[in-house]
């Protein structure tokens, strides 16, 4: 009997390693299979269409995907968010300060997230006030929105992309925001998966990243879609 638990001991061992080795590796995979994005990216002749509050349309590329974006406000200068936490990085090696952050250096470099391999132009958006192409949203701005809308789950490819040897298969994602918390300069307020606020240190790499930037104008010229979050429109 004893000799008998020993073995089952140990084939459940040998098999739990096996799964820990080769899961991981597989685990976009996974995540596809179980949380179905399904976004089609349909290519049609040129017009021009005026965005409004809750298109969602198609421009650059991270990991060779084209990123998702939605636009969140009806503005005549339109804010573009991501609609995926588009991949994992760190904050910075220590600062919780967006301004001289790492992250923000990385997505306004054209040797980072704005590189010819991702955009081919950044002609139709308009930098921010703080002179930045691409930033993440603050506290603030996200408290504007539900709890439901905060909450954000990642691409496919972002998973494949993260780094790490971890499985971790959930529908959302934790994400940054600009913002450091008053009362911990040392830690930088985050999303949770259900939406909420809670906190983390900046040096994390597997918070995922949701950027945003704003439009020139409303009215952009397409070359498919229809604006859905199934058909986004395909922006040129």
């Amino acid at each position: 009997m004893k000799k008998a638990i020993l073995t089952i001991i140990s084939v459940s061992a040998i098999i739990f390693c096996l799964v820990s080795a080769v899961l991981p590796r597989h685990k976009a995979d996974l995540y596809s299979a179980l949380y179905k994005q399904n976004v089609t990216i349909e290519k049609a002749d040129e017009k021009k269409v005026e965005l409004k509050k809750g298109d969602f349309f198609v421009f650059g590329k991270i990991y060779g995907e084209d990123i998702v974006w939605e636009i969140v406000n009806d503005s005549e200068t339109p804010l573009s968010w991501s609609k995926n936490a588009i991949c994992f990085r760190a904050y910075d090696d220590k600062s919780s300060d967006w301004l001289t952050s790492d992250l923000r250096e990385w997505l306004n470099s054209e040797s980072g997230f704005l590189s010819e391999e991702n955009f081919s132009s950044t002609d139709i958006v308009k930098q921010n006030e703080d002179g930045d192409t691409m930033f993440i949203l603050s506290k603030k701005q996200l408290q504007s929105f539900k709890e439901s809308k905060r909450a954000k789950s990642p691409t496919a490819s972002a998973i494949r992309n993260d780094g790490s040897n971890k499985l971790v298969i959930r529908k959302n994602c934790w994400y940054w925001t600009s913002s450091s918390i008053e009362t911990n300069s040392s830690s930088v307020a985050a999303v949770t998966q259900s939406g909420g606020f809670y906190k983390t240190l900046p040096a994390d790499t597997l918070m995922g990243v949701c950027p945003a930037f704003y439009l020139e104008s409303k009215a952009v010229t397409i070359c498919g879609g229809n604006g859905t979050k199934e058909k986004p429109y395909v922006v040129r």
